[in-house]
């Protein structure tokens, strides 16, 4: 009788199917993370269904309108943020270096680390889902698109035609970049920071002020004092987190929420109201039928009410953050641009604080 297959003798692609018979379900940013390789080159281990696009990310996505729905995918290593919708509208600015689209699809995109991109054919038995997926330079998935059953097959294939690049080999990947540490606290002037943060006129100004006090988020949101700031009791995550209290508050009064998920190049926006929820195992999960949300609440160790003064009154946000100190997700009230903070937000997380506050 042959010998199993050490490890080392085995191809990517059956460890691979190995870890997926031993953890069926098995996301494929978890299982490249088990593996040891880049989400990138996992995909790579495949024998087919893997075709390059043109690096024409900024055309591609302003050319996403006619398509019609999709389903359009943002993760982190704690959060997953899919919405279901049609884009409209997608522009690009900076010198190409950005894009945004606003409306049912509201992200926010920086072009300048989209390195590689993909159109990924997936059979399951009898169904066959398509996907454009964009990826950094080392390998990490930025954003997905999904087909769905109602988008316009004809417009898809169209845009495929378009951008398909056949002829493009596999690219050498780069090793990811080392991690900026953490500011060290010690050398922070906290009055300066207190001055700029009291006269923030707008929120999207923050991280501009962050920068210019030589600070990262969490060591200015730990800094600031709680005039600002109030942390949220975090223990235990595994049956009741902040974000279940806080989704269950508003799932109960229709509160209407805005949910960003981030990563790198991308943020992803969710606004409205929540209905579906279910916690499964570590995961607090939203189910809903146009926009789901699977937040994988052991990975998030620290929990913020976060204010920010603006020209438009408090802007209040419930902010959750990893151990390596990354903002993974935030909460806001529902509101655009001018108009004040909604006090029916305000009065959740003033009920959030109450039930939390450490």
């Amino acid at each position: 009788m042959e010998a199993l297959a050490t490890q080392s003798e085995m191809s990517l692609a059956q460890r691979w199917q190995q870890l997926l018979e031993e953890q069926p379900g098995l996301r494929i940013r978890n299982a490249a993370e088990a593996l040891g390789v880049s989400e990138l080159e996992l995909l790579f281990s495949r024998s087919d269904g893997v075709q390059p696009l043109k690096r024409e990310f900024g055309a591609l996505m302003s050319a996403m309108d006619d398509v019609g729905d999709v389903m359009i995918l943002t993760r982190n290593n704690q959060v997953v943020h899919e919405v279901t919708a049609t884009f409209k509208k997608f522009t690009v600015a900076g010198k190409g270096a950005m894009g945004l689209a606003v409306g049912d699809i509201d992200i926010r995109v920086f072009l300048n680390q989209w390195a590689h991109g993909y159109l990924v054919t997936e059979r399951t038995g009898k169904t066959t889902r398509e996907s454009l997926q964009f990826f950094s330079d080392h390998g990490a998935a930025l954003h997905k698109i999904y087909k769905t059953g109602t988008t316009n097959t004809d417009a898809w294939d169209l845009l495929l035609r378009s951008y398909l690049d056949n002829e493009q080999p596999f690219p050498e990947l780069l090793a990811a970049p080392v991690r900026e540490p953490r500011a060290d606290a010690g050398t922070v002037d906290v009055a300066a920071l207190s001055k700029d943060w009291s006269e923030l006129k707008d929120v999207h100004h923050f991280h501009a002020m962050l920068k210019r006090n030589k600070v990262d988020r969490l060591t200015a949101v730990e800094l600031i004092g709680a005039e600002w700031v109030t942390r949220l009791k975090t223990s235990p995550p595994e049956t009741h987190s902040p974000l279940d209290q806080i989704l269950e508050q508003v799932r109960s009064s229709r509160c209407p929420i805005m949910v960003f998920v981030g990563n790198p190049g991308i943020v992803q926006i969710f606004t409205g109201t929540v209905d579906n929820l279910k916690r499964t195992g570590p995961w607090m999960n939203v189910l809903d039928k146009r926009f789901s949300l699977h937040a994988n609440t052991h990975g998030i160790c620290d929990w913020y009410v976060v204010r920010r003064p603006s020209a438009d009154g408090m802007v209040t946000s419930v902010e959750g953050y990893n151990a390596q100190g990354d903002i993974v997700i935030t909460l806001f009230g529902k509101r655009k641009p001018g108009q004040p903070e909604s006090t029916d937000w305000q009065r959740e997380v003033d009920r959030l604080e109450s039930a939390l506050c450490e």
